[in-house]
């Protein structure tokens, strides 16, 4: 896991653990031009598309607060 990755999940993880959800994993990567953080999620009953809106929603505001890449990149929580 990358500096980024392993800043990222400790920031979060408290956020995504009050919503009632952990975290399975966490990408940083370039595919072409572009670069992804990518957040996936999960829980017991399984993770519905409004549990990826809602910590979409919650962890952007934090990222934008740790500023841990420097660079633009598209979050995507699945």
């Amino acid at each position: 896991m990358s500096k980024v990755e392993e800043s990222v999940w400790s920031y979060i993880q408290p956020t995504v653990e009050e919503l009632g959800l952990r975290i399975y994993d966490i990408e940083y990567v370039k595919e072409g031009m572009n670069w992804y953080l990518r957040v996936f999620i999960d829980k017991d009953e399984g993770v519905s598309i409004e549990d990826c809106e809602n910590v979409s929603r919650a962890i952007d505001p934090l990222l934008d607060e740790l500023n841990p890449i420097k660079t633009a990149y598209s979050l995507e929580v699945s």
